[in-house]
């Protein structure tokens, strides 16, 4: 029995490396010269890049299954944020972590507390699956200089029109976990799903015909096929359905070593990027040189010089200090998912053919990561 894999970003690679260690024949066919997909890093005069700041949450239990988060030697981020609010920076985050968070939790320059307990209420209650900002208050001043801003960044777009359901769903997983980046970068997580598996590079699927994977070398026989790419080239193979994704940018800057000594992702709520973090402060290896490493990331395109003022404003150095190392505009960046659409799309689409990744599930690692597991397993009981 011949199982294809089209795509070797997480999920491919789950999928994939559940089916081959139960003794499968499976091929992973990828377009690109490596694996990961949208999970990878580059590194560049001594820094370490990833693709848009991401993070690995520990806590997600698909990843736990894959048994490797001991080797992607994960380096955590506080579990907190600062926020700049009236000129001043307010951290806010979890008390049980660090008490000195409970002072920015319960400041009223981050919104009342009857805000923030109505907010709490949202987390551990059932909702209808309608927009987020409408299961919530979204008026209020903790959403607007708080929630907003953060989870902004999380599903890079705007907070208010996403999937309630969903969005508690990733903030219960936020909530469980502690973030983290591994020190070789997240290109770390796709290298070891993808040991000792059969990947097949600068190989592109352009349709899918009576059991054979058309691509740019040729035609490939299969007894079952999975499209593990993401939406828009799962509807370009599958020639059917519609796809929405978001998209961002992510600027690297290096500063002077020692210039900010903080940790913490900050924002500022009146500000026009999602987030910044010294990300080189969180995990040294991310910078082998004498100076630090500003990850910076925003939804809309912000021209150079105008991402200088905002992060002196946010960071209060001068712009100078700020010396530019590689921007990212990733068009691609994570599919929309709008309220409606359920925690798990249908996984299989045609007899033998299956379509994952995080479109078909959460737009986060866990989503897509879990549609691999549960689609190898739908493969290994038929077969």
């Amino acid at each position: 029995m011949k199982i294809t894999v089209i795509g070797a970003g997480l999920s491919g690679l789950n999928c994939a490396r559940n089916l081959h260690n139960r003794g499968y024949e499976v091929t992973v066919l990828e377009a690109s010269s490596r694996v990961g997909g949208r999970v990878t890093s580059e590194h560049i005069d001594g820094f370490t890049l990833d693709y848009g700041f991401q993070v690995i949450n520990p806590a997600y239990s698909e990843l736990q299954r894959t048994g490797s988060i001991e080797k992607l030697d994960l380096v955590a981020l506080p579990k907190g944020v600062e926020i700049m609010q009236q000129e001043q920076i307010i951290e806010v985050g979890d008390p049980f972590e660090n008490w000195r968070y409970l002072a920015g939790d319960l400041s009223s320059k981050t919104g009342n507390l009857i805000d923030k307990i109505q907010f709490l209420q949202f987390m551990y209650r059932n909702t209808k699956n309608t927009k987020f900002g409408d299961a919530v208050d979204s008026s209020s001043e903790f959403y607007q200089i708080v929630i907003k801003p953060f989870l902004s960044g999380v599903f890079l777009c705007n907070p208010d029109d996403v999937s309630a359901e969903m969005a508690r769903e990733l903030l219960y997983w936020f909530r469980k976990g502690n973030p983290g980046v591994p020190k070789g970068g997240v290109q770390t997580l796709p290298d070891l799903l993808a040991e000792n598996l059969n990947v097949k590079f600068e190989m592109r699927a352009e349709s899918i015909k009576s059991g054979k994977v058309i691509t740019n070398q040729g035609e490939v026989e299969s007894d079952v096929i999975v499209v593990a790419v993401n939406q828009r080239q799962a509807a370009t193979i599958l020639g059917r359905g519609k796809w929405s994704m978001n998209s961002s940018l992510t600027w690297y800057h290096s500063i002077p070593a020692g210039a900010i000594n903080s940790r913490h992702l900050r924002f500022d709520p009146r500000g026009k990027i999602a987030n910044s973090v010294v990300i080189s402060n969180v995990a040294p290896s991310y910078s082998r040189t004498e100076r630090a490493l500003v990850s910076t990331t925003s939804l809309d395109l912000i021209a150079d010089r105008d991402i200088l003022q905002e992060l002196s404003n946010l960071w209060q150095l001068s712009p100078s200090d700020f010396e530019l190392v590689k921007r990212y505009e990733i068009p691609e960046s994570l599919p929309k998912h709008l309220p409606g659409k359920p925690l798990i799309s249908d996984l299989q689409i045609a007899e033998n053919i299956y379509a994952i990744g995080d479109y078909q599930a959460t737009p986060s690692q866990q989503g897509a990561l879990l549609t691999g597991r549960l689609v190898a397993e739908q493969i290994m009981q038929k077969n």
